[in-house]
């Protein structure tokens, strides 16, 4: 089929000729057919390919590459050879510059389109130090039928299938070793796996940006670093005979320094600007350990503290940011659901010896109104970092009552962001500036800071 040939209505399995125009937030290209919006992973802008449709929708469809009929200028060869099996990365085809320019043009789009600002500000983004090797924290699946050897990697993209791979591109090499050992495992053991999720940490050096070895002889870093051994025999029988590893309730796992798999211990060590962090083993952290430092930077420059503001830090997390927003505030309250996250921070905080931090257990929407709105207990700047479904209602009209001066919103999904962002616009705030950071290289998410500061008359 020429790319200029056309077919009048489109049914699912039809192959059609699409030109390729950009990369919609998410990761997708996006041309055009017929006037109909037409969604492609893996391309490149200027690609012209013949698409398989998969689907179909009343204003737009989506479809895979059936055949690349002219690459784009701007493609190059991926360096992983699982790229487009494995559903971890999107952008491997596009060279790492093209790669900032797109998610810049995406963060733009996204709030001109969903938050309905014009022209927003948003600055070029910050590029990862290492934009391959730089995750530190990894979920990888597991399998094993009777007779083959074991599988270990990560889920087809848009599937539950297991894609087998030997090594990641994007994860820190300890990772990679300890994918290793459960390919080994796989290939060892007699027991049938049926498909499950092992989470694994960084280890040793790993667990910051460029770690010297002296950093790690402390006690508090010797004892979160100690392995826990596997135990020898991790299956068990069930009922009806055979037997399977129990891995829903396997710890989380990381590769010590002789390269054998181990648990790790109730909670992980993490360095960040060189502050010591535990954090919950199964709990979240930032996962870029070379752009971390620089995504802080930016959090606490925004919040403009002069050492007399209050601060709240909602969905706190482990402290990460109540670390370096302590030393500049009068006072930092801390909010998070999880209470192991919270025991964490308390500890993280204690350590460094800030004792001006307070940390609450519980719905951010909830604790704001109960301990914030209920009491007239006013802050002065607000730090928000909640999960991609963004800010739920409560939170968002505790904050239209508290009206903090500064809210600085960081967010992994500019799609919520915007919208989150267009209602604290509709309330008396101004969008002052966003700043991305590509803290997930090589795929199509982006990290996305934005300073909001109540206009004046609006106290």
């Amino acid at each position: 089929m020429n790319i200029t040939d056309k077919v009048s209505i489109l049914r699912e399995g039809m192959i059609i000729p699409v030109v390729i125009n950009d990369i919609a937030l998410g990761g997708e290209g996006v041309g055009r057919y017929q006037n109909q919006a037409i969604f492609v992973p893996y391309t490149a802008p200027e690609d012209e390919v013949l698409v398989k449709v998969t689907e179909v929708k009343k204003r737009h469809a989506r479809g895979i590459i059936h055949e690349l009929v002219k690459p784009s200028p701007l493609r190059i060869a991926p360096r992983c050879s699982h790229f487009t099996r494995c559903g971890g990365c999107d952008y491997q085809h596009l060279s790492y510059p093209d790669q900032l320019a797109i998610k810049k043009t995406q963060v733009v789009e996204a709030f001109r389109r969903i938050g309905c600002f014009p022209s927003p500000t948003v600055g070029d983004v910050i590029p990862s130090p290492q934009p391959f090797n730089y995750r530190g924290k990894a979920d990888f699946w597991i399998g094993k039928r009777d007779g083959q050897d074991g599988v270990a990697g990560f889920l087809r993209s848009k599937s539950r299938d297991i894609v087998d791979i030997e090594r990641c591109e994007i994860i820190a090499e300890s990772l990679n070793l300890a994918l290793q050992e459960l390919h080994k495992q796989g290939r060892e053991s007699h027991v049938t796996v049926s498909r499950r999720q092992v989470t694994a940490w960084s280890w040793g050096r790993e667990i910051g940006a460029d770690v010297p070895t002296a950093v790690l002889n402390n006690p508090v870093l010797e004892e979160a670093l100690r392995s826990r051994s596997l135990p020898p025999d991790l299956s068990h029988s069930t009922a009806g005979g055979g037997a399977f590893i129990d891995l829903p309730d396997l710890w989380p796992v990381h590769a010590d320094t002789g390269g054998d798999l181990a648990f790790c211990g109730e909670n992980i060590p993490r360095i960040v600007k060189g502050r010591t962090f535990l954090v919950p083993a199964q709990g979240f952290f930032q996962a870029n350990l070379y752009l971390v430092e620089q995504l802080v930077d930016a959090v606490v420059a925004m919040c403009a503290l002069t050492g007399r503001e209050s601060v709240l830090d909602a969905y706190c997390g482990s402290g990460l940011f109540s670390m370096f927003l302590a030393p500049a505030s009068r006072q930092v309250f801390g909010i998070e659901l999880w209470g192991k996250a919270i025991t964490c921070a308390r500890e993280n905080l204690a350590q460094a010896g800030h004792d001006n931090a307070d940390f609450i257990i519980g719905d951010a929407g909830e604790v704001m109104q109960s301990q914030f709105v209920d009491r007239q207990h006013f802050f002065d700047v607000l730090v928000l970092d909640p999960p991609r479904t963004g800010c739920p209602g409560k939170v968002l009209s505790s904050i239209n009552r508290l009206r903090p001066k500064r809210i600085v919103y960081i967010s992994c999904n500019p799609a919520t962001q915007a919208r989150d962002c267009r209602f604290l616009a509709n309330h008396g705030y101004t969008l002052q500036s966003l700043q991305p950071f590509d803290m997930f290289a090589q795929t199509s998410h982006i990290e996305v800071v934005a300073l909001l500061v109540l206009s004046d008359g609006q106290m």
